[in-house]
């Protein structure tokens, strides 16, 4: 999408993005993505009322990830990856990513019951993913790996 006149995919944080899905080998065309709540807003502590916002959103989203069977869920930054992971009891955490800077952000992973992955990663806004020291890349791609190692091997083991 153009922002401010700039190209599609090169204003601030789409090239961050493409970065990491680029990377893990996905197509954004063909990526699912939404906000926690439905409006806009350049900055987080612009959006007033974000918790009742996001709660009138929920009920989509949970429509969303019950229909395409979404087993990891990518949120940006800590107040949306905490919302996600309440509504979905995503409390087991699992490993982290430290950036190797003096801010020493972390982006983290927690699974529900279910074993809904939920990563809570550093705003892409805020934090630079294309330098490899902030770039919570790695974490997202282990995890995708692991998840398609088990799903692989539930279908080997899966006797018609």
């Amino acid at each position: 999408e153009c922002w401010l006149g700039k190209p599609p995919g090169t204003h601030g944080l789409q090239p961050r993005v493409l970065h990491l899905l680029n990377k893990i080998g996905e197509n954004p065309h063909h990526t699912p993505s939404s906000n926690v709540v439905f409006v806009r807003s350049a900055r987080e502590e612009d959006l007033k009322q974000f918790y009742r916002l996001a709660e009138m959103c929920w009920p989509f989203h949970q429509q969303v990830i019950a229909k395409l069977g979404v087993r990891i869920i990518l949120c940006f930054g800590k107040k949306a990856g905490a919302w996600v992971c309440r509504q979905l009891k995503a409390n087991r955490l699992g490993e982290e990513f430290i950036e190797n800077n003096n801010r020493r952000w972390k982006s983290c992973v927690y699974f529900n019951e279910q074993g809904i992955a939920v990563v809570v990663a550093t705003h892409p806004s805020r934090a630079d993913w294309i330098n490899p020291s902030s770039d919570p890349t790695p974490l997202v791609k282990r995890l995708l790996c692991n998840h398609h190692s088990k799903a692989e091997k539930n279908e080997t083991n899966h006797t018609p």
